[in-house]
């Protein structure tokens, strides 16, 4: 009987279905589809660290076929209307979160280039040299970032 009431209810309901447009804006369609949150903190202001790749493929044996990746710093007071300020860092092969520290007026956040993602051959990977970037971070000035040498 039950299922009776369901298959009537089921048939009553009209569904509508709209066509949605595609979006035209490959490379926001790109950035969405190979994001990955590399960091949150649950401070104030709020910071999110996103790693995104330049292109979808593969590394073919050497760093250099690999393809690049971007990451993003993105800061937020967390205020209503409030329009996030957004940074990227220079590209590289990829990302690695290490550390975010506390000061008295800024965060210290550290991340380092990697190849651990990498299918590239022993010789190509000593050849390659990771680098480790500390972004400074104010708790005011409206989250200003800047890299520290």
């Amino acid at each position: 009987m039950k299922f009776l009431v369901w298959l009537a209810l089921f048939y009553s309901i009209q569904v509508h279905a709209e066509t949605l447009s595609k979006s035209e804006n490959l490379e926001l369609a790109l950035i969405l589809s190979t994001s990955e949150v590399v960091f949150k903190s649950n401070t104030f202001p709020n910071v999110l660290v996103i790693e995104t790749w330049e292109e979808i493929s593969e590394c073919g044996g050497l760093f250099e076929s690999c393809p690049n990746a971007r990451l993003f710093v993105i800061v937020s007071n967390g205020d209503l209307y409030e329009v996030p300020a957004l940074y990227e860092l220079p590209k590289s092969k990829g990302w690695k979160f290490i550390d975010f520290v506390e000061k008295d007026n800024f965060y210290l956040l550290s991340v380092s280039t990697t190849l651990e993602h990498a299918n590239v051959s022993p010789e190509s990977r000593k050849a390659w040299k990771s680098k480790v970037y500390t972004v400074k971070i104010s708790k005011y000035d409206d989250g200003a970032v800047s890299l520290v040498e």
